[in-house]
C-alpha cells in the first residue's frame, strides 16, 4: 500500500520499517516529492560558488592485490574529506546501476 507522503510517520514507516525505500515510493506511482526530502533553502548547495572535486574514481579491482592498502586510503581519505567516493570495477551489473539511475532521476525529476 502506498504512503500518504503528508504524513511523515506513515511515510519513514514505509519507506524504513517495511523496507520500501525511495524505490517504493516513486513506485507508488506519486506526482510530487514529500516534503520530508525537500531540503530547506538554507541548507541548498549554492552552485555558482561550489567547487570541483578533484578526487579521481577509486579503482575498486585494485583491493585483491598488492595496491590494498593504497586503495583502502584513498577510501578513508575521501569519506573523511567528502563523506563520499566514486567507485570503478566494483562488479555490479550495469543493467542494475541504470535501473537505479532511471529510479532516482524518475524521483528527483518530480515537481516539489
Amino acid at each position: 500500500m502506498a504512503p500518504s507522503i503528508d504524513n511523515e510517520s506513515s511515510l519513514f514507516n514505509f519507506v524504513v520499517r517495511d523496507g520500501n525505500g525511495v524505490k517504493g515510493i516513486v513506485d507508488s506511482g506519486i506526482s510530487k516529492v514529500p516534503q520530508a526530502y525537500i531540503q530547506p533553502p538554507a541548507e541548498q548547495i549554492d552552485k555558482n560558488n561550489a567547487t570541483k572535486c578533484l578526487f579521481p574514481p577509486i579503482d575498486l579491482s585494485r583491493l585483491d592485490g598488492p595496491d590494498h592498502d593504497e586503495v583502502v586510503n584513498q577510501i578513508v581519505r575521501a569519506a573523511e574529506t567528502l563523506g563520499f567516493f566514486q567507485v570503478i570495477n566494483h562488479g555490479i551489473p550495469v543493467q542494475l546501476l541504470e535501473s537505479l539511475e532511471q529510479t532516482v532521476h524518475n524521483f528527483f525529476g518530480l515537481p516539489s
